[in-house]
C-alpha cells in the first residue's frame, strides 16, 4: 500500500466549497439534537484518573470508545458519561489489583526459606478416572487466597469494592438512559 497522499482536483475542491455554502444545517428536531452533540467534549482528563504505572494513551482510547458507545447529547449527559467511564476504569483496576495481590502472596511464599513444599494430593478414594493432582500454579493461587484470609481479608474487601462499583456502573447507565429519554425522547 502506498503512503502517498491523494491529490484532490481543483474542480472537486471548488464543487465541495459550493456545496458547503448551500448547507443550512439540520432541519429536523432529531437532526438538531445530534448536531448539538458535536460540540460535547469529555470532561475527564487522564491526569485526574490515570495513576502511576497506567498508560494515559490506553485510558484516552478507552475514554473515547466509551463516549462513542454511550453517546452523550448535552453537557449533563456528558457528566453522567464521565462518571460511568471513571467507574468502568476502576472496575478494570480491580482485576489488576487482584492479580497483584496473588502475585505478592505467591512471591512471599516462594521467598520463605522455611516453606513446606506443596505436594501432589493423593487419596485412596480417588477413582481411576478422577484427576489425581492439582497444577502447581493452582496450588499457589489457593495458598495465596488462604494466606490473605488469615492475614487481612484484602480479597474480600476488593470483592466488596468491585460489587459496589458494578452496582454503581449499572445504576449510572440506567440513569443516563432515563435522562436521555426524558430530555430528547
Amino acid at each position: 500500500m502506498s503512503s502517498e497522499k491523494k491529490v484532490t482536483s481543483l474542480k472537486k475542491v471548488l464543487a465541495n466549497r459550493n456545496n458547503a455554502k448551500k448547507s443550512t444545517g439540520p432541519r429536523t428536531e432529531k437532526g438538531k439534537v445530534w448536531s448539538r452533540r458535536n460540540s460535547v467534549k469529555h470532561g475527564l482528563l487522564a491526569e485526574n484518573i490515570v495513576t502511576i504505572g497506567e498508560n494515559k494513551q490506553a485510558f484516552e482510547e478507552f475514554n473515547q470508545q466509551m463516549i462513542k458507545e454511550l453517546k452523550p447529547i448535552d453537557l449533563m449527559s456528558m457528566q453522567m458519561v464521565n462518571k460511568i467511564i471513571q467507574t468502568a476504569w476502576n472496575l478494570k483496576r480491580c482485576d489488576q489489583i487482584q492479580s497483584g495481590m496473588h502475585a505478592y502472596e505467591i512471591q512471599s511464599y516462594e521467598a520463605d526459606e522455611y516453606k513446606s513444599n506443596l505436594k501432589t494430593v493423593h487419596h485412596p478414594d480417588f477413582a481411576k478416572e478422577d484427576e489425581k493432582s492439582v497444577r502447581y500454579q493452582n496450588l499457589l493461587l489457593g495458598l495465596s487466597f488462604l494466606r490473605d484470609c488469615n492475614s487481612g481479608n484484602a480479597l474480600i474487601k476488593l470483592g466488596s469494592y468491585e460489587s459496589k462499583l458494578l452496582h454503581r456502573f449499572f445504576k449510572l447507565r440506567e440513569e443516563l438512559k432515563s435522562y436521555k429519554e426524558e430530555q430528547y425522547g
